[in-house]
């Protein structure tokens, strides 16, 4: 597979990836990850659990999230805050204006940002990160800068992400996806009034 990036935390980008795309699960032991700078490649050896072919199915995150825990995550004011933390510990986006930038939240804290020219690489990213760290992601919420595409939506839900966020607004395709799969979309998230969408549902 090759995917167009932006050079920076590639392990976590490759082991999501994976992740994201139902090549491996949750369980899977990685025993290494080799890194051809010149040419630019990614190696990861598995334990016992070889790796799968993708899996289309998109298992559900739980069941539907509470009204109460959803509006806990929609507060403006703590995206407002989330999102200033998230900007502030960023760097590509100050010095370019285009990239784009994203952030981990588990327990109401910032725990990563990562950020790329493209926004399914930060979602990635985001997803290794958090496996590489022992990251449990039941709770989570993911902040996005960029429109929530379909993809998106598919990525966090194999990885058990319940929440995310953005400063744009999903697709229809997004949408229906996160209903099936019990995932909460968030859009305009640094309005006053961010948008909790339940398309389809």
């Amino acid at each position: 597979m090759r995917l167009r990036c932006t050079p920076g935390d590639v392990e976590d980008l490759a082991v999501g990836w994976l992740l994201a795309e139902g090549r491996i699960d949750r369980d899977t032991r990685v025993e290494a990850i080799r890194i051809d700078v010149v040419g630019m490649t990614v190696r990861i050896d598995t334990g016992p659990l070889a790796l799968s072919e993708p899996d289309p199915r998109i298992p559900p995150v739980a069941k539907p999230a509470a009204a109460e825990f959803v509006e806990a995550f929609a507060v403006s004011d703590r995206l407002r805050s989330l999102y200033a933390e998230m900007f502030a510990r960023g760097t590509l986006r100050e010095l370019t204006g285009g990239v784009h930038t994203g952030a981990l939240v588990v327990d109401g804290s910032v725990r990563a940002v990562r950020e790329d020219v493209s926004r399914h690489c930060v979602v990635d990213k985001l997803i290794g990160a958090a496996w590489r760290g022992g990251v449990v992601l039941n709770d989570s919420q993911i902040l996005l800068t960029g429109r929530l595409s379909g993809a998106i939506a598919a990525k966090v839900a194999r990885a058990g992400i319940p929440v995310v966020t953005t400063m744009s607004v999903p697709t229809t395709l997004a949408g229906s996806i996160a209903a099936r799969a019990g995932v909460t979309l968030i859009g305009r998230a640094r309005s006053s009034e961010p948008h909790v969408y339940r398309m389809g549902v």
